[in-house]
C-alpha cells in the first residue's frame, strides 16, 4: 500500500539517488577542496568569533558560511575534529545535500510548469550534469544558493497565479534565504512582484487581492533579509567597488587605463566552473589570500581585445563599453554551454515548440524568461567588474530551463516512437539514457588535481622546519593545509618586498612555495625571489594543461650550512 503511494515519485528517488552516487564518486576523485571554500572556512571561522563584524568586512554573503558552521560543530560533535580535514568535511557536507534538494526543487518546479513526465525527465537530466555535480561535490556557496533559489521560484510561479498570501510569503522567505548565500537571490522575489503587478494590470485580480499577496511576498522577504544589511551595513559589497573603503581595480579601470588589456584565462573544454571564490572575497579575507584557479576551476572569459588610448585616466568611451559587454556575450555563451554540457541544447529549442502547443500558463513561463534575463544582465555586469564568468554562474539558468530542455526530449521521443511504431516512453527513455551517458564522463572526472604538488611542498616544508619558520607563498593550500606562518605575494603584496613587509617581523621567512602560472602570478617574482633563495625542491603538475605549472620550492641562502645539509636530507623532490 505504502509502495504504489510512492509510485508517482519513484523517477524522483532514482534522480536524486543519481545525484547521489555521482556526487559522492566526485568527493572521492577530488584531491582537495577548492581555494573557494578554504575562503568561506576562513569566514565561518571569523563567524564564530564575532558575526557582526564578520558581516562587514567579508564581501562573501554570510549564509553559506553560517551553514557551514553549524555542519562543522557536527562534526566536531560526531568525534570528528582533525584539521583543517573536518571543516573541508563540513563546507562539502552541506553542498552535497543542498544538490540533493536542489534535484528535488527542479522535480517540483518542472512539474508545475508542465506535468510529472517532464518533471521525471528534468530531474533525471539535471542530476547528471557535471556543473552540478562539480559544485555539490566541494564546499562551494552556488549550490546552496540554487537550492534557495529554485524553491522560491517553484513557490513564487505557484503563487502568482493562484495569489495564495502563504504561498508567496514562503517564496519571498526563500528569496530572502537566497540573498543570505549571494545577491542575485533576491531575483525570484524582485520578479514575482513584477508578475504580481501585470496580474493586477490585465484585470485578473482585484486590486485587493493584489495589495495582499504584494504584501505577503514583501513582508516575509524583508523579515528574513533586512538582518544582513542591518548588521552589515551594506547591501551588498561583491563586486561593487564603490562599497568598499579599499577597492581593488575593476576589469574596467585595467582596460581603460592600458593600452594592452590583461587577457582573462580561457578554460580548456571541457571545464567546470571556478572553484575560486570572487576576487572581491579574497581582497576582504585577511586569513586566506587571492584564490588560485584550478583546472576545474578556470574562469571563463574572452580575450581581451586591444583597446587604444593614451592617457593614465580611465577613459570609458563608448567603444570600449561596446567591447566589453561584446566579450561579456561571448563568455556567457560559453558558459551556458558548458553548463549545459551542449548536449541538452538542442532539446531545449526544441523545447520551446513544443511549449508552444502545449500552451501552458504563460505568466509562469514568462516569470522564468525574465528571471533568465535578469541573471544574464546580472552576468554582464559581473564580467565587467572581474573579466570573467564563471560556469557555476550560470547554475540557475541551466536550473530553471532544464524543464524546457526536458520537454524537448519527449517531443523528439513521441515523435520518433510515432514513426517507428515503438513505445513512446522507452524511446524518450533512451534518448534521455544516451545524453546522461554522454556527458557522464566529465561529470565523474578527478578535480582540483594541481594543488596536489602544493600540498606535498607544504607538508616537506612541515616535516623539515621548526615552528618558528615561516613560509612566502602564493597559494591560498600553504597555510591552510601547513602550520607555518606565512607571507603572501598576491594582487595585495604584488612584490616580495612588499609581501615581506605586511607579514609577522618576528619571523623568519626561511622558504618560498612558488605555485608557478598559478592565478595572480607574476613571472617577475622568479627573479625577485633568486635573488634570495636558492631552488631547492621542483613539485610538477602533470596535470596542467592551458598553462604548465609547477610548484618550486626555495631556501634562504644565507642558512646556515649545518641548516642546508639538514634541509637536503631526505628531500623528497627533484633538485634543480
Amino acid at each position: 500500500m505504502h509502495l504504489e503511494r510512492l509510485k508517482p515519485y519513484y523517477a524522483l528517488l532514482f534522480a536524486v539517488g543519481l545525484a547521489a552516487a555521482l556526487q559522492a564518486i566526485h568527493v572521492a576523485r577530488s584531491a582537495t577542496i577548492s581555494a573557494d571554500g578554504i575562503t568561506f572556512i576562513a569566514i565561518a571561522r571569523d563567524l564564530a568569533q564575532d558575526p557582526a563584524e564578520a558581516f562587514r568586512r567579508h564581501d562573501q554573503h554570510p549564509g553559506y558560511p553560517a551553514m557551514l558552521l553549524g555542519a562543522a560543530r557536527v562534526v566536531h560533535w560526531c568525534g570528528y575534529q582533525a584539521e583543517p580535514h573536518s571543516w573541508a568535511v563540513a563546507g562539502t557536507i552541506v553542498s552535497y545535500l543542498c544538490g540533493l534538494a536542489a534535484v528535488a526543487f527542479v522535480w517540483l518546479l518542472a512539474r508545475n510548469l508542465f506535468d510529472a513526465r517532464a518533471a521525471n525527465y528534468t530531474a533525471i537530466a539535471f542530476a547528471a550534469l557535471p556543473v552540478l555535480c562539480w559544485n555539490a561535490g566541494d564546499a562551494h556557496s552556488d549550490v546552496p544558493h540554487l537550492a534557495a533559489y529554485l524553491l522560491a521560484a517553484w513557490l513564487a510561479s505557484s503563487g502568482i497565479i493562484s495569489g495564495n498570501p502563504w504561498t508567496l510569503a514562503a517564496a519571498g522567505a526563500a528569496s530572502a534565504a537566497a540573498y543570505w548565500i549571494r545577491p542575485e537571490g533576491l531575483e525570484v522575489y524582485l520578479i514575482a512582484l513584477v508578475c504580481i503587478a501585470w496580474q493586477a494590470i490585465r484585470g485578473q485580480w482585484a486590486w485587493k487581492k493584489t495589495a495582499i499577496a504584494m504584501s505577503a511576498l514583501s513582508a516575509a522577504t524583508l523579515l528574513v533579509a533586512a538582518p544582513y544589511p542591518i548588521l552589515a551595513g551594506k547591501f551588498t559589497s561583491k563586486q561593487l567597488p564603490f562599497a568598499k573603503t579599499q577597492p581593488a581595480q575593476t576589469f574596467i579601470d585595467l582596460v581603460a587605463t592600458t593600452q594592452h588589456p590583461p587577457a582573462a584565462s580561457v578554460s580548456p573544454a571541457p571545464s567546470p566552473a571556478p572553484s575560486a571564490a570572487d576576487n572581491t572575497a579574497a581582497a576582504a579575507t585577511a586569513t586566506a589570500p587571492a584564490p588560485e584557479i584550478s583546472a576545474q576551476a578556470a574562469p571563463t572569459s574572452s580575450l581581451a581585445t586591444e583597446i587604444p588610448t593614451t592617457a593614465d585616466s580611465p577613459r570609458y568611451t563608448p567603444r570600449l563599453i561596446a567591447k566589453l559587454l561584446g566579450q561579456g556575450f561571448s563568455a556567457f555563451i560559453n558558459s551556458i554551454c558548458q553548463g549545459f554540457k551542449f548536449i541538452f541544447i538542442p532539446f531545449y529549442f526544441i523545447g520551446q515548440i513544443e511549449c508552444a502547443r502545449r500552451r501552458p500558463q504563460w505568466l509562469q513561463i514568462g516569470m522564468l524568461s525574465m528571471l533568465g534575463a535578469t541573471h544574464f544582465c546580472v552576468l554582464l555586469a559581473v564580467f565587467v567588474l572581474s573579466g570573467y564568468i564563471a560556469h557555476r554562474h550560470v547554475l540557475p539558468m541551466v536550473a530553471i530551463a532544464m524543464p524546457v530542455a526536458a520537454l524537448g526530449i519527449l517531443y523528439v521521443g513521441d515523435r520518433a516512437a510515432a514513426r517507428s511504431r515503438l513505445s513512446a516512453e522507452r524511446v524518450s527513455a533512451a534518448i534521455l539514457a544516451l545524453c546522461c551517458v554522454a556527458i557522464l564522463p566529465y561529470t565523474v572526472r578527478a578535480l582540483n588535481l594541481e594543488f596536489i604538488p602544493v600540498m606535498a611542498a607544504t607538508s616537506w616544508i612541515d616535516q623539515h622546519t621548526d615552528a618558528g619558520a615561516g613560509v612566502v607563498c602564493n597559494s591560498p593550500y600553504v597555510s591552510f593545509y601547513g602550520h607555518r606562518a606565512v607571507a603572501y605575494l598576491s594582487h595585495e603584496a604584488p612584490s616580495l618586498t612588499q609581501a615581506l613587509a605586511k607579514a609577522d617581523p618576528s619571523t623568519r621567512y626561511e622558504y618560498v612555495v612558488l605555485h608557478v602560472n598559478a592565478h595572480e602570478f607574476q613571472p617577475e617574482w622568479i627573479e625577485q625571489i633568486e635573488e634570495r633563495y636558492e631552488q631547492v625542491g621542483l613539485y610538477p603538475d602533470p596535470s596542467s594543461i592551458a598553462r604548465p605549472k609547477e610548484v618550486r620550492v626555495y631556501r634562504a641562502r644565507e642558512l646556515a650550512a649545518s641548516r642546508v645539509a639538514g634541509a637536503q636530507h631526505g628531500h623528497p623532490a627533484d633538485r634543480k
